[in-house]
Order: structure tokens, then C-alpha cells, then sequence
């Protein structure tokens, strides 16, 4: 039993090992906001760290709203080589991509993060969510959302029948851990038929700009990863050697 556990931990804590050495930047500063996309009132809030500061100055923060012009500013001290920064979006903030400028000495970073105008709907995704915003979205419906690992597809069911005729123009703006297409671009069908999105990208996230035609009863939304397959393969790691552990000492008590 004992050996049993030590095994189990030794596993949880390289699990834990790998997955903090991937989230960490040897050299310079490594930085993300809390949530890839806001509304208007949100409070967004930066945290990053400097591995190597080159002096006791504060980091220094710019954020730019999507046509260039200086948003918020803002020194924040470091403590432990670590540093927070925080500020609230204001009722008639821009939509858009926001650009985030950092500075330390002579080390500089950049993030992004992407503000949601108009109308929105949220549609959940397990333990995430892609958000859908557009000047008429209240016409459209979202239903059940059906993951496939198989072709790394989100299908999302829709009710389409308030829109009279034509089509609306959404905005999907989808975290990248929801699904992604590294290197590419994202694919989407309606009714199985391709249709022509505005797609860009944020480094944690995708905004696709899509027109929802009158009728669409589903949106597929097909990339190269999708959430599961990252939820699941260490779970099943772990539970794998743990199974071959118990079954090796059920034999060895046999013998």
C-alpha cells in the first residue's frame, strides 16, 4: 500500500512539474490577463512575472485600444520577482483587440486581449466559454454544444428563425484551450456548407466574424485541438499507472 501512494505521488508531481515548466518564460517577462475577452465594466487584471529583473524600477504597462491611442497606464512595484496590475473598462469602451506593452529595464513584452461590444450571448463550453457578440444577436438562439475528438469539431446547435431574411453578422470569440488550429485557421460549416469567416487572433484567443444565414439550424466550428483532449490525457495517465501499479502488487500477493 505504501509503495501504492509513494508511486501516485511521484506521478501527481510530475504532472505538476511539467505543467508549470510549460507555463513558465526562462528569460524576460512572461505576462496574461485573467480572461481572454471583456465587456464594457469588466475589470481586467494582468499578472506576470520577470525571471531575471535588471534593476529595482517598477514594470511599466501601456494599454492601447484597437486604433492605437493610449488607454491606461499604469507602474507597478515587483515582490518576488512578480507583479499585478488592474484596471476597470469603461461603460463606452471600444470593441476590439486591446494591446498590452510591458517594460522592465531593457525587457519588453506584449499581450492582447480582446474587448466584446453590442449585444452578447454566452455559450458554455465545460469549465470555458465562447462568447457571441453583434448588433442582432438577440435574433439568434444557441441550443447544445457537441464536442468531437475525432475531427476536433465543435458543433453548436442554433435557432435562426427570428431572422426574417438574409442574414446577421456574429462575432465568436473563442478561447483557444476551447479549440484551435495551431498554425491555421479555424474551418466553419453551417448546415455542413463552408461559409467565409473574418478570423484573427490573439495569442489565448480567436475572434471569427461570421454571417449567420436565416434557417441555420447548426455551426460547426472545426480546428486541429479541441478541449478534451487536453482535460483528459493526464487524467488518464495517471489512472493508467495507477492501475498498473495495483495490478502488479495484486499478482505479487498471488505469488
Amino acid at each position: 500500500m505504501r509503495l501504492t501512494l509513494v508511486v501516485i505521488f511521484f506521478v501527481l508531481s510530475f504532472l505538476w512539474s511539467a505543467n508549470v515548466a510549460h507555463a513558465q518564460n526562462l528569460t524576460g517577462i512572461s505576462a496574461s490577463t485573467n480572461e481572454p475577452s471583456y465587456e464594457a465594466g469588466d475589470k481586467v487584471i494582468i499578472t506576470g512575472s520577470i525571471s531575471q529583473p535588471t534593476d529595482e524600477n517598477p514594470v511599466t504597462i501601456i494599454v492601447r485600444n484597437p486604433i492605437g491611442n493610449v488607454y491606461e497606464v499604469g507602474q507597478v512595484p515587483i515582490m518576488n520577482n512578480l507583479f499585478v496590475h488592474d484596471f476597470v473598462l469603461s461603460d463606452d469602451a471600444q470593441g476590439g483587440t486591446y494591446t498590452v506593452n510591458m517594460r522592465q529595464g531593457n525587457q519588453v513584452s506584449t499581450i492582447q486581449f480582446q474587448v466584446i461590444s453590442g449585444q452578447m450571448q454566452i455559450i458554455p463550453v465545460f469549465d470555458s466559454e465562447i462568447r457571441v457578440s453583434g448588433e442582432n444577436t438577440s435574433l439568434i438562439k444557441y441550443g447544445n454544444v457537441e464536442i468531437s475528438t475525432v475531427d476536433s469539431s465543435i458543433v453548436i446547435q442554433m435557432n435562426t428563425t427570428k431572422i426574417r431574411n438574409g442574414s446577421i453578422l456574429e462575432e465568436y470569440h473563442i478561447p483557444k484551450r476551447v479549440v484551435d488550429a495551431v498554425g491555421g485557421q479555424l474551418a466553419v460549416k453551417e448546415d455542413g456548407n463552408n461559409v467565409d469567416c473574418t478570423q484573427t487572433e490573439t495569442d489565448i484567443a480567436r475572434t471569427l466574424e461570421c454571417p449567420i444565414q436565416a434557417g441555420t439550424k447548426e455551426l460547426a466550428i472545426i480546428g486541429t485541438t479541441v478541449i478534451p483532449e487536453f482535460v483528459a490525457a493526464p487524467y488518464i495517465l495517471v489512472f493508467s499507472i495507477i492501475a498498473a501499479v495495483i495490478f502488479t502488487r495484486t499478482r505479487l500477493f498471488r505469488i
